[in-house]
């Protein structure tokens, strides 16, 4: 079976992500970890819903169009699982369980003593504390149907899938290649979609809590239009104030994220001191300076001297999980 998160280092690797109203890909140079291309393709509305395949033969032949135009025919390709359907648990495991067991005891216990809200899952596991009647992990799980389902899609366009992630992990990891991360503070990371919001908490390289808030904005109330010559972007088509309003509510959103964190889970007595912010929602400018001005913390968000690729352009925010996601298996980049 594929492995789920876990990625062994390939030279021919791509990263893709298939979200409701884009495909994007990033494919890194074959003996550097420098971005060599990356590419987009916007979805008709209806194909993809809410991570879920719906018009797969339109899929099928608009991601072969894709791996023809891209040249990524016959490359090794690691996705990412869609955020609606990952699950999450706090679990503890009884601390006889030596750490290479915990995998086969999970197997175990996954539909007995630990439940969830799907049958037939995909799991993997982050150790995340011991203590000395029993050790903490964070359990990530995901449907077996969704994840197969893109896999075999993939497959069937000439490509090969190694392994699977998720949009928190894949996050963290570019920021901790890019040297932006100190292990030792609280770090949020906010991941904005055109139609939910990846809220992350980091703590000493290890998540301390991941959740998805929902946004109420319909693919049908944006569109997609041209920015350059060679690239798109989405704009909403919708009430201006209305907009405004579904953003303000997703900051209070956050802000309970935030809280719950200080007061519930954190265990080092650090508040959250650095806050990254990144995505492909048209108006991040907007939520940056909604967050700034209700948390009290400085927002970080593209900057002049940010990521670059081979030729020395700057990777655009929308990029920056598939960019992540191509990272995984990359020497010391887990």
């Amino acid at each position: 079976m594929m492995s789920f998160f876990r990625f062994k280092q390939q030279s021919k690797q791509i990263s893709m992500i298939l979200h409701d109203h884009v495909i994007r890909m990033v494919e890194l140079s074959h003996s550097t970890m420098e971005i060599r291309s990356y590419r987009e393709r916007f979805l008709p509305e209806g194909i993809i819903r809410d991570g879920k395949i719906i018009e797969r033969d339109t899929l099928f032949v608009i991601l072969e169009e894709c791996v023809e135009e891209w040249g990524i025919k016959g490359k090794r390709v690691v996705f990412q699982v869609p955020d609606t359907y990952l699950v999450l648990r706090n679990e503890k495991i009884p601390h006889t369980v030596a750490d290479d067991d915990i995998k086969g005891y999970l197997y175990l216990e996954i539909g007995t003593s630990i439940m969830l809200p799907f049958k037939d899952p995909v799991f993997d596991y982050e150790l995340i504390g011991q203590k000395t009647e029993h050790k903490e992990i964070l359990l990530f799980a995901a449907p077996e149907e969704i994840v197969n389902d893109l896999s075999s899609l993939l497959e069937s366009v000439s490509l090969h899938p190694e392994a699977a992630d998720v949009t928190a992990l894949s996050l963290y990891r570019l920021y901790y290649h890019t040297d932006q991360i100190d292990s030792q503070k609280p770090t949020l990371l906010i991941h904005c979609g055109i139609k939910a919001i990846n809220v992350s908490v980091f703590y000493q390289h290890k998540p301390a809590f991941i959740r998805q808030v929902l946004l109420d904005t319909p693919q049908s109330n944006w569109d997609v239009v041209q920015t350059t010559r060679s690239s798109s972007a989405m704009k909403w088509i919708g009430d201006r104030e209305e907009l405004i309003e579904i953003v303000d509510d997703s900051v209070v959103e956050i802000e309970r994220v935030i809280n719950f964190y200080h007061y519930s889970m954190n265990k080092s007595d650090q508040t959250i001191q650095r806050v990254f912010l990144s995505g492909d929602f048209p108006e991040l400018s907007l939520i940056k300076k909604r967050l700034e001005s209700t948390v009290d913390i400085a927002v970080q968000h593209a900057e002049p001297n940010g990521i670059k690729d081979e030729k020395g352009d700057l990777l655009p925010l929308p990029y920056y999980g598939a960019y992540g996601l191509s990272l995984k298996g990359w020497r010391n980049v887990n």
